[in-house]
């Protein structure tokens, strides 16, 4: 495989004008996003003594990496495929040369590759939940409502995706983090762990998008992407598994 690291530009120069607007007036969502994360984290801490500062550190340092390494995708491999590329060849007919369109088969490849701020980051957010879950009194109700809403959610995303070619996998983006907030909601308040619901839709979220709109669709329909470059979370903070996250666990906090 060539490189393993791959810098790019995640949208086009228009969006990404708003992009760095968004970052220089970034204060509300700095303060906004960490301090709801740093709510997710609270109950999650708490049975270990440590501060709610803890997870506010913790949460903001996690939204300044994903902000900060959202043009940085990693290689993880290589498929060879065939491309068909349109050619032109010149039949002379009495000196008087004729257009004849074909197509040629041309060997190619597509690197896959996972963003570092768009996916790495939020599921490192998301395993470091269940880290802590797995330490809990109520552990294995936790774990149990998790796995479910990462189920419904990794469903009905792959469900509702849609292969646009040379573009990527597209969701409807408000539904996965409405199906994680829903789930988690419902789920824990019936086993009496609502406290909880605000960590188990995010990383319900994040990892139901990840599993139902890319992980899925590369196993069954990856020869519609005809993309050189397929990238995991690749637009950043702006693709649908960072926002799944960030949005579910806000309809979260207004839910409970």
């Amino acid at each position: 495989m060539g490189r393993k690291v791959i810098v790019q530009l995640p949208l086009h120069p228009l969006f990404l004008a708003f992009f760095f607007v968004l970052a220089f007036t970034a204060l509300i969502w700095l303060f906004l996003v960490p301090r709801a994360l740093a709510y997710a984290f609270q109950p999650l801490l708490q049975p270990l003594g440590l501060s709610p500062y803890v997870g506010y550190a913790i949460a903001l340092i996690m939204v300044l990496l994903s902000m900060t390494l959202s043009f940085v995708n990693i290689a993880v491999a290589e498929v060879p495929r065939q491309v068909l590329v349109p050619e032109i060849d010149y039949v002379s007919f009495f000196g008087i040369y004729y257009p004849v369109p074909r197509l040629k088969l041309v060997a190619s490849k597509t690197v896959i590759a996972v963003n570092v701020g768009g996916a790495l980051i939020p599921l490192s957010i998301s395993l470091l939940m269940i880290l802590l879950m797995m330490a809990s009194s109520r552990a294995l109700e936790a774990l149990v409502i998790g796995a479910l809403t990462i189920a419904v959610v990794s469903l009905i995303s792959y469900s509702s995706s849609r292969i646009v070619p040379g573009v990527g996998i597209v969701v409807p983006a408000l539904i996965p983090p409405l199906v994680a907030a829903l789930s988690a909601t419902a789920l824990s308040s019936l086993v009496g762990v609502v406290e909880l619901a605000p960590a188990l839709a995010y990383s319900g979220a994040v990892m139901g998008a990840l599993i139902g709109a890319d992980v899925m669709n590369l196993a069954k329909r990856f020869d519609e992407l005809q993309s050189p470059l397929i990238s995991i979370g690749g637009a950043g903070t702006f693709d649908g598994i960072y926002l799944s996250g960030i949005v579910a666990l806000f309809l979260t906090l207004l839910f409970v």
